[in-house]
């Protein structure tokens, strides 16, 4: 059953990253509402695991006016499918590919006013490329590959503190605690 119904919508920015809209809905009560919606393409991004390590990026981040840690990952390009982007990330922002690719869980990312769709995927089984792929325009990482518990401080510390690397550092630990 559908809550709210659009009646118009009008977009107050379109960029390469985010496109942002208001949109008039009539609620169930008969009344109107204004909602403004930040439209993506989505993302994905790779828990890559070897030898009881993960990978992560070291990464300045604008909105938030520091350096965070993170899980590779990168916007998905219109047509792209989430599996093929992950692998682009992670040649990427690694130089590396993976032969084992599982989906591990996909989300929204902040569902109040956006409709940021992010797909998880496990990488095992890492190998170098022989063709690395440059990185975005202005895009600097550092890799660091770190265990399970020192990812847990790092995410205590709030060094690790995005969604998505968040989420990705919960299913590792739920992974690690039935082998374990």
């Amino acid at each position: 059953m559908c809550e709210e119904r659009v009646v118009a919508e009008t977009t107050l920015y379109s960029g390469r990253v985010v496109t942002l809209t208001k949109q008039t809905v009539a609620l169930p009560t008969g009344q109107s509402a204004v909602r403004e919606v930040v439209h993506t393409s989505g993302s994905a991004g790779v828990l890559a695991l070897a030898s009881g390590r993960a990978l992560f990026v070291r990464q300045w981040r604008a909105p938030l006016q520091k350096m965070t840690l993170e899980l590779i990952a990168g916007r998905i390009e219109p047509g792209e499918a989430g599996l093929a982007t992950a692998q682009r990330e992670l040649n990427e922002e690694a130089g590396m590919a993976a032969q084992t690719w599982r989906p591990l869980t996909a989300f929204y990312q902040a569902a109040g006013f956006s409709d940021a769709y992010c797909q998880l995927f496990l990488a095992t089984n890492l190998t170098s490329v022989a063709h690395k792929r440059p990185l975005d325009a202005g895009e600097r990482v550092t890799q660091v590959w770190l265990t399970l518990p020192e990812a847990l401080v790092a995410q205590a510390t709030g060094e690790l503190c995005d969604a998505k690397t968040v989420i990705g550092l919960m299913h590792w630990q739920l992974m690690e605690e039935r082998n374990g």
